[in-house]
Parts: structure tokens; C-alpha cells; sequence
């Protein structure tokens, strides 16, 4: 008798849990509520935001001027990724050598010739990284501050739902997120959302 207790404790405890790990990962937003492009502009927001205009949907993120690090992950899932556009991706460059100016010398016969002078040597690294990954999964990392970065995708007609890793300076939180025309808040982030 007291083992079919036990059993019948655990099986509960196990129902429970699952149904609370089933209902988050339920927490879906629907398309409906991305339609739309909100007004937007370079340093006057902080955070993420998310649309769709017809096939195409799109991720941006600003500042209000601090420089902040932008990273997540979009995930298609029951189908694959169609294509990837970026948005303002930056590059930044050092100069490692100075360069110096050609000088003009005077010949004996008092013709000018350029003389010397080179061009600085500058090194180009990418500072902003957003790429496909594989089919079903776009990267992406940014330092931005107050610019509007971001990339635009497409998925095929398999997927059936899109999850949404945005993070600001590590930290993923919901707030830092806005959908659709109204800037309309999220509940949860990771974002899901039902396509079909």
C-alpha cells in the first residue's frame, strides 16, 4: 500500500512538472500581432524590435547612445531558413602605420617632382556578426549605439514556428522586446511564435 503511494505521488509530481515545462514552451505569440512596421528611429529606443511586412520579417535594434553588445539566435523550426539580408552591418578599422605625404622637390632644371609618401596601413575587422548558421538557424552579435542595426529573413512554407533569443549585454529579458506596428510588449524571452 505504501509503495502505490509513493508511485502514485511521484506520478503526480512528474504530471505536474511536465504540464508547467509543456505550458511555457506553449506561451506562443501569434503572426497576427507582428503584421505591421512600427515608427521607428536610429537612438530613439532601447532594445529589440520585431515585424513582418509580407513574406518578410524583420529584427532591429537601437540605443539611446551607450554602446551596448546585441547577440541572439533565431531558430525556424519544423522548416528551414530562406534567406538572410543585414542591416547596417558595421565594420571598424584601426590604423596600425600612419601614412605620410609626398612632398614636391624642385629638379635643377627647376622641373617639380613628387617625392615619397606612402598610405597609412589600416586594418578592417568585422564588428558586427550576423550569419546563417545552418537551414534552420541564423547567429548574430553587435555593438551598436545609436544606430538601427538588424538583419531581415525569410522562412519557407514548412515552419511552423520562429524562436527568438534576443539578448542585450547577456542578459535576455522580455522588456527589452517590442512586436509589430504598436511596439506591443512580450511576455517572454525567448520569443515563439506561431506561424501557422
Amino acid at each position: 500500500m505504501r509503495k502505490n503511494v509513493v508511485v502514485a505521488v511521484s506520478c503526480l509530481l512528474v504530471l505536474l512538472f511536465a504540464s508547467h515545462v509543456w505550458a511555457d514552451d506553449e506561451r506562443l505569440v501569434n503572426e497576427s500581432a507582428f503584421i505591421g512596421k512600427p515608427s521607428l528611429q536610429e537612438g530613439d529606443a532601447f532594445g529589440y524590435f520585431v515585424w513582418k511586412t509580407g513574406d518578410t520579417w524583420h529584427v532591429r535594434w537601437t540605443t539611446f547612445g551607450k554602446l551596448r553588445r546585441f547577440t541572439g539566435r533565431v531558430t525556424a523550426l519544423g522548416g528551414e531558413l530562406d534567406s538572410l539580408k543585414r542591416i547596417d552591418v558595421e565594420s571598424e578599422s584601426r590604423v596600425i602605420r600612419p601614412g605620410r605625404a609626398p612632398h614636391v622637390v624642385i629638379g635643377r632644371r627647376g622641373r617639380a617632382h613628387v617625392v615619397g609618401g606612402r598610405p597609412a596601413v589600416v586594418a578592417t575587422t568585422e564588428q558586427d556578426r550576423i550569419e546563417k548558421e545552418n537551414d534552420h538557424n541564423i547567429v548574430f552579435r553587435a555593438l551598436t549605439n545609436d544606430d538601427l542595426d538588424g538583419f531581415d529573413f525569410k522562412i519557407d512554407d514548412k515552419v511552423d514556428r520562429v524562436r527568438l533569443l534576443l539578448e542585450v549585454d547577456g542578459e535576455s529579458r522580455a522588456d527589452n522586446v517590442k512586436i509589430g506596428p504598436n511596439k506591443s510588449s512580450v511576455e517572454t524571452n525567448p520569443l515563439v511564435i506561431k506561424v501557422r
